[in-house]
């Protein structure tokens, strides 16, 4: 690891230690306010699409797109991968639902809030799935994983940007920091084995989609007393 060109490590370092710090920080902070949909949902499309263009930028300066994973499959392939991942990631969903009910574990009331509720916060929701599903793949699986290998092996680097990948998302709860660092890992573990990123990310957009928008009421957990402290009702479709 210390022989990583400068900019690798310094990437490395912002993927893996102060985007989980910042993470993990903001909790606090962002559940003493009201959340406002639309801001959070373009701030991050800003700040994911940046991710996203520095790990692109980076992971291709020496071996082209290759090198973060951006190799064509043929259309079987693709859509078979695509297809299993999306029903892995949302299998594991269905999981941990399942899981927290026997707990009798509520649903993070900063999930809750965020879901979009209308149409024009269900469409920018949509770009914001597309820009993550993008960006997140190419950063902790295109770039992450190969450079992490020669110094962890395959396995190594599978784990350690799926822990990282559910601290990322702790405003999901505990249970859903292991949910997504599960999901994370069928997303790497599909990167891996097909050999092309595509159908990764592909699917990580298919089950934003799903589990944002088209399937979120039937997704999420019900309510343990609602009408109580809850500003943020669960979207309803229709």
């Amino acid at each position: 690891m210390t022989g990583l060109p400068l900019p690798d490590l310094l990437l490395l370092a912002a993927l893996l230690v102060a985007m989980p710090v910042v993470a993990m920080a903001q909790i606090p902070l962002i559940g003493e306010r009201t959340i406002e949909r639309l801001p959070a949902y373009w701030s991050s499309i800003a700040m994911l699409a940046m991710l996203g263009a520095i790990s692109w930028l980076v992971g291709t300066r020496a071996d082209g797109l290759a090198a973060i994973g951006l190799t064509s499959l043929a259309p079987a392939p693709f859509i078979g991968w695509t297809l299993g991942l999306t029903a892995a990631g949302i299998g594991i969903i269905v999981l941990f639902r399942h899981i927290a009910l026997l707990l009798g574990a509520d649903e993070s009331p900063l999930l809750r809030a965020l879901l979009p509720r209308d149409p024009q916060e269900r469409t920018v929701f949509a770009l914001l799935a597309v820009t993550a599903g993008s960006a997140e793949e190419i950063g902790y699986r295109g770039y992450a994983i190969p450079v992490l290998i020669p110094a962890v092996g395959s396995l190594g680097a599978l784990l350690v940007t799926s822990v990282v990948f559910g601290v990322l998302h702790a405003y999901q709860g505990a249970l859903g920091m292991v949910r997504t660092s599960l999901m994370g890992a069928a997303l790497a573990g599909g990167f891996l084995l097909s050999g092309s990123l595509l159908p990764a990310i592909a699917a990580h957009i298919l089950i934003d989609l799903l589990a944002g928008i088209v399937l979120a009421d039937r997704l999420l957990l019900p309510l343990v007393d609602p009408g109580v402290g809850d500003e943020h009702p669960p979207f309803r479709e229709g």
